[in-house]
């Protein structure tokens, strides 16, 4: 469970940056389960989609251009757990950038960068792009340029200003201009993921103080951690696979276990090692459904309802509601968390 600490010390700090800008917390963590006293559990797992509805619902409070910037820029290391003595005492700046690949998961399932070098007859660069999760609630732009400006101040800190950002490509939504002043580098518009672009000179170079006993030490921490995770998202998943086959109306745990060939005892306790229950996971899997469906043009509400195995209608829009926070008519004019 150690790897739920990571993730939920991660959401803490965040909402503390939320409440440091002006925020109403109270209004971000509204209706979402795992949070106690406006903080979350240490023991819980946060959905990626409700970690994407605090991210809407503070863009919507703040009205910022720059709140993903701002959240970002005074991200503090403690926040990024294990990874933060892996980052300081890689032995080169493109192996602390190769770990916070490996390990981001460890923070956040949200999303994770993609690594491609690249050669060019005017330039020779690193791209970072960064992929998003697919998920019923798509992530917020402010989100992952949080995560982006992020990982830019955390390679510049660790080699010095040495490694230079050539550029970095946002989607049209943002402020590229504004971005640009801010992070002093050609900031471009464009479709498709956020994308930074770093000079691979001084890549190779070593980082200044780096101790390769406390990096193998961590190293090996956080591989197990990865691997406890892995396992668990595994289980997750398979529970997930399980009730769409055995259908939302009966799907249960006793046909779950018999499935997976565990007892009823065991598959809770190891759901429960991972911040989650039988429940949570088949309403997860009934919101995700949900969403999918209904942005499939061809079929209407009612019918969306009848697929999940509700017997009224209005008890489906009731859960709808709750889930996205609008109905499901609504959803399907705008999107909802559309960005």
């Amino acid at each position: 469970m150690k790897h739920l600490y990571i993730e939920s010390e991660w959401i803490n700090l965040l909402l503390r940056k939320f409440a440091d800008l002006g925020l109403d917390i109270r209004k971000i963590v509204k209706g979402i389960a795992g949070f106690e006293d406006e903080k979350m559990v240490a023991s819980y797992r946060l959905e990626v989609g409700d970690a994407r509805k605090m991210w809407h619902r503070a863009h919507e409070l703040a009205q910022d251009p720059l709140l993903g910037f701002k959240v970002g820029s005074i991200q503090g290391f403690r926040a990024i757990g294990v990874l933060a003595p892996i980052i300081w005492h890689s032995p080169s700046v493109r192996t602390a950038l190769n770990n916070i690949t490996i390990f981001q998961t460890l923070i956040s399932e949200s999303g994770s960068y993609r690594i491609n070098e690249r050669e060019g007859c005017k330039e020779q660069v690193i791209n970072c792009e960064y992929m998003p999760v697919s998920n019923s609630v798509p992530v917020n732009v402010h989100q992952v340029l949080a995560v982006v400006i992020g990982t830019i101040g955390l390679i510049r800190a660790i080699s010095n200003n040495a490694i230079k950002v050539k550029r970095l490509y946002l989607p049209r939504s943002l402020n590229a201009k504004l971005i640009a002043k801010k992070l002093n580098c050609e900031v471009i518009n464009r479709a498709g993921n956020f994308t930074i672009c770093f000079s691979t000179e001084h890549f190779d170079n070593p980082i200044s103080g780096c101790d390769s006993h406390l990096y193998q030490l961590n190293i090996t921490y956080a591989q197990e951690l990865l691997r406890i995770k892995k396992a668990g998202v595994a289980l997750i998943d398979s529970v997930k696979t399980l009730i769409k086959s055995h259908g939302f109306s009966s799907a249960n745990i006793q046909n779950i276990e018999l499935s997976l060939g565990m007892h009823k005892r065991t598959l809770q306790r190891n759901l429960l090692e991972q911040g989650t229950s039988f429940r949570r996971i088949k309403e997860e899997a009934l919101k995700e459904r949900a969403g999918n469906l209904l942005l499939q043009n061809k079929i209407d509400i009612e019918s969306v309802a009848t697929i999940l195995g509700y017997s009224e209608p209005s008890a489906f829009h009731r859960a709808f509601k709750s889930w996205f926070g609008v109905t499901p008519r609504r959803y399907c004019k705008i999107h909802h968390y559309n960005v």
